[in-house]
């Protein structure tokens, strides 16, 4: 703009001057040259002036250009101060979001024949599992019973710590995933946490057990928890898994069956949390699932075996459990075994098709020097319309023993037990089980009888 302003001045100049030079002779003529002149001059002055405020102008744009700039750099500094925080809380809440935390409050009010009707919260548990990858997961559960707390009063001595120890630690393993052999799948589980490699009760869902309480099937062979390693595998519809753990106890006389007064023994297994080094055990199970077609939803029919040498002391459980000790009724003399070896097989299977499900387990071996055979056939018939369940189950535990009078050696009695159950979804998040228990025994003859059925109802809710 100001080259502009110089030409248009030098024009005028220019044309001023041949003015003058054509009209030189007239004297009003340079009157008015003059004048022009002085005019010339003052807008000369105000080109200058001008020319001063468009410099001035320009410093206080390029002042104000470096302002503006300053100004963004520090925006962009804040911005960056701010982004890097909330960057360290979306990595916090991306760590936190590979951890989950869940359990749930179960409440029971229970009926027996030996003792008196019990209202309590028998469980709370807490479950947390963190993600550290993909492929590796650990796992920490743990329970707390209030009834372990109970005093040793008289009135409480059928109730104190009959849901186990007041504090109890139900599973606690690292998960170890995509360890595939070629195209066979594989996951390795380290630590204690429920045995799938024995028949399908331990996962506590709709593949095998459905009631709240264990079965006499399940307590007589496998209440499903072990310490030691896993390895589970998988091809198309095919399932193979192993477990190699610390054996199953054999239980001592806290084991009772059904109800906890009535005095009969069972010939039961305990979960081992410490290794004592006489009893390591393994097992495997191999599964085929169907796919699913007309007339099924799910179908899986598998086959187990288990094998274990038992340990000392439980040795000296079996003996007394079974009436194998000297000085008891019908046994005067005794005649303990010192055979240690436990060993199981069978088949199980799993149906389900709409409404209608059925399971069924059946298991053959010997523990020590006692055959055995233990089975449970299950029906259930789902009304999802009004969020309830209907369930009946019928199992038996038999022995191929001689069986002795005295009830201290009621574990070899043969025994069958019915079990009908109603669970009614209250909601998703809650569960409510209506179950009873109608316990058996065919007890030797002149062997005091007795009844020992249970029932209770039962309210978990979980979070």
């Amino acid at each position: 703009m100001t080259h502009a302003v110089k030409l248009i001045a030098v024009l005028f100049v220019l044309s001023l001057v041949s003015s003058a030079a054509a009209f030189a002779a007239d004297p009003g003529i340079e009157q008015q040259i003059l004048l022009m002149k002085k005019q010339m001059e003052q807008m000369q002055k105000k080109m200058q002036d001008l020319q001063s405020q468009l410099d001035t102008a320009q410093q206080d744009a390029t002042s104000a250009q470096k302002q503006a700039q300053k100004a963004s750099e520090q925006v962009d500094q804040k911005v960056a101060e701010v982004s890097s925080k909330f960057k360290v809380l979306d990595d916090l809440s991306k760590k936190f979001s590979n951890l989950h935390i869940n359990g749930y409050v179960r409440s029971r009010w229970w009926e027996g024949n030996h003792e008196q009707n019990t209202f309590d919260v028998t469980e709370i548990a807490f479950n947390l599992r963190y993600d550290v990858s993909e492929n590796i997961s650990g796992q920490f559960n743990i329970w707390w019973h209030p009834s372990g707390n109970m005093s040793g009063r008289t009135e409480y001595s059928n109730y104190t710590n009959w849901a186990g120890d007041t504090t109890f630690i139900e599973s606690a393993f690292a998960e170890f995933r995509n360890l595939n052999i070629g195209p066979v799948q594989g996951k390795l589980i380290v630590g204690k946490t429920r045995n799938q490699a024995l028949g399908i009760t331990p996962a506590g869902n709709d593949d095998g057990r459905v009631t709240s309480d264990y079965s006499l099937f399940s307590e007589s062979i496998n209440q499903s928890r072990i310490t030691g390693l896993q390895y589970l595998t998988k091809w198309k519809n095919w399932k193979w898994n192993f477990a190699v753990f610390n054996g199953y106890s054999i239980a001592g006389d806290t084991g009772r069956f059904g109800s906890r007064a009535a005095g009969i023994r069972e010939l039961r297994i305990g979960q081992m949390d410490l290794d004592d080094a006489h009893n390591k055990a393994y097992s495997s199970r191999l599964a085929y699932a169907f796919s699913k077609q007309a007339f099924i939803d799910k179908l899986e029919i598998g086959t187990s075996y288990y094998q274990q040498k038992v340990s000392k002391n439980d040795l000296v459980n079996f003996n007394s459990i079974m009436g194998r000790n000297a000085g008891m009724q019908g046994n005067f003399w005794g005649n303990p075994t010192n055979a240690k070896s436990d060993w199981k097989t069978g088949f199980d299977l799993a149906y389900d098709y709409g409404r209608y499900a059925f399971k069924a387990e059946s298991l053959w071996g010997s523990v020590c020097d006692v055959d055995g055979n233990w089975w449970y056939a299950m029906a259930g018939y789902k009304v999802p319309e009004f969020k309830m369940e209907f369930w009946l189950r019928y199992s038996q535990a038999n022995y191929d023993q001689h069986r002795i009078r005295d009830i201290k050696a009621s574990g070899a009695w043969d025994k069958d037990q019915w079990t009908p159950l109603i669970v009614y979804h209250l909601h998703p998040m809650a569960d409510l089980f209506f179950e009873y228990y109608y316990n058996g025994v065919d007890e030797p003859t002149g062997a005091h009888k007795l009844s020992n059925n249970y029932g209770f109802v039962e309210l978990i809710v979980k979070y």
